[in-house]
């Protein structure tokens, strides 16, 4: 039972890393650019985040519906498994919906979500 809620817990806390900036960056190199560069470079990243949390939430949707098709369940609550690997889509989706709303505030005010603010400027 733990490890099942184990994995719901880590991918939704993921998307929620991703919505308060708490995720690990580093912006050595960043920093050092110029403001246009440096939000070019953001804007980029934010982007890239989002298109792998997308294409792993598709793979992840491909691999639970087939899934679905098994009768296999898991060993110690009997669930079926499909229900267990559902966290990689809907987690992945989610972390994807939060990277392009850091993008639109982004784009729409040039500062992202940083912890212990509210947001960060990149300009």
């Amino acid at each position: 039972m733990c490890i099942y809620l184990f994995i719901w817990m880590a991918k939704f806390g993921a998307a929620y890393g991703v919505r308060t900036g708490i995720h690990v960056g580093v912006d050595l190199i960043l920093n050092q650019l110029a403001p246009p560069w440096r939000r070019r470079l953001v804007v980029f990243g934010v982007l890239a985040g989002a298109l792998f949390t997308a294409a792993i939430g598709t793979l992840g949707a491909h691999f639970v519906w087939r899934m679905a098709g098994t009768e296999q369940v898991s060993a110690d609550m009997e669930l079926p498994m499909w229900i267990v690997y559902l966290a990689v889509p809907c987690g992945s989706y989610l972390m994807c919906l939060r990277f392009l709303q850091g993008c639109g505030v982004l784009l729409r005010t040039g500062r992202l979500p940083h912890e212990g603010a509210e947001l960060r400027s990149v300009t």
